[in-house]
């Protein structure tokens, strides 16, 4: 069976004519699927029963529902979405003041394997589509309170987005689609661990997302460490992230989840300031979200809030521009992949070991 959120216009065109239809009744068909994010083809009012009934016999509407849900003191949620192949990836609605941020993921699990994150755990098992990805949004914008709205996307939850870039870029232009669920693409970002060729094609794109860079340290062997599968360095990864900005006009952020003794030391401010400070760009500090099966196999902590300071102070003084990313969600399995995590059963033998 065929789903309708993985089909382009044409074809779903083409699904709607070998279904009796006309091509304006599959404009129709779009815009309940995405702008009013219906999940029957009964509740699309105004195409007609047997065209429903045609499609529906053929087609589903979508890949996904909710499987549950975490709902933190602070207003964020944390959605584990259950697939049809039977599969979960997650997705975070991020509330704070008028802006609402949601965080989508690109694969089920992710290949990238950082000593810090659970959602690789497991290693990946998949890519997702482009309807997988998109339907996130609808997803999170059927659970959100009255009066609040999606206003930014962050491709920042489960796995390597640069690495699905083939359905990555349709479902972007899916959720910017102003026939669809329009949001800006100065709303939406992309971040990326590193992989200069694949930035290279997405910084062809159009239109123009922003681009972020999950460094977490300027100097290749710590790098290394906290990254185990990078390939690319980080003088390349650097310099593909300034070639965006060349070409884009947008100004990249970098990423650094922040882990105490590990890359919170004076000298690792300093390596930073050395490798960016020249360059447009703000720097995002991540105070570690601590995951108890790797905090328990690694040892690793969250950094005290004064060395996240003093290590913002250096960059700052060093020429950086500097954010804090505050945590949210903390009392309910704040990190990237801990809800999958506990619905897998925690950690697979041997993790982290």
């Amino acid at each position: 069976m065929r789903v309708l959120s993985d089909l382009t216009d044409d074809e779903v065109t083409a699904a709607v004519a070998a279904a009796g239809g006309k091509p304006f009744q599959a404009k129709q068909v779009l815009h309940w699927l995405w702008k009013h994010g219906v999940t029957d083809f009964a509740q699309m009012r105004n195409v007609p029963g047997k065209l429903q009934q045609a499609l529906a016999a053929g087609h589903a509407l979508r890949h996904g529902t909710i499987g549950k849900i975490d709902a933190a003191e602070d207003g964020t949620q944390k959605l584990l979405v259950a697939l049809r192949d039977g599969e979960t990836v997650e997705c975070v609605i991020i509330p704070e003041g008028e802006r609402t941020t949601l965080c989508i993921s690109s694969q089920v699990g992710c290949p990238v394997g950082c000593v810090f994150c659970a959602s690789g755990m497991f290693g990946v098992r998949r890519n997702l589509s482009a309807g997988e990805i998109a339907e996130q949004v609808l997803l999170a914008k059927s659970v959100l309170p009255e009066g609040r709205r999606l206003t930014n996307l962050v491709v920042m939850g489960m796995g390597e987005p640069m690495l699905n870039l083939d359905a990555l870029l349709p479902a972007l232009q899916r959720i910017h689609d102003g026939a669809g669920i329009d949001m800006g693409a100065r709303r939406i970002t992309v971040s990326t661990s590193g992989y200069p060729r694949q930035m290279e094609r997405f910084a062809a794109a159009d239109p123009s997302y922003n681009l972020a860079v999950s460094l977490h340290a300027a100097e290749d062997t710590l790098r290394k460490q906290l990254v185990p599968t990078a390939t690319a360095t980080v003088a390349e990864i650097v310099a593909a992230a300034h070639r965006y900005f060349g070409q884009k006009g947008r100004e990249v952020t970098y990423e650094v989840v922040l882990l105490d003794g590990k890359n919170d030391r004076p000298q690792d401010a300093v390596a930073l300031v050395e490798t960016l400070g020249s360059l447009p760009c703000t720097v995002n500090l991540i105070p570690w979200n601590p995951v108890e099966e790797i905090a328990t196999a690694t040892g690793l902590r969250r950094p005290h809030s004064h060395r996240v300071d003093d290590f913002a102070d250096l960059l700052r003084r060093g020429g950086l521009k500097v954010t804090v990313r505050r945590q949210r969600g903390a009392d309910r399995s704040a990190a990237c992949g801990q809800l999958r995590l506990r619905q897998l059963g925690g950690a697979p033998a041997g993790a982290r070991g």
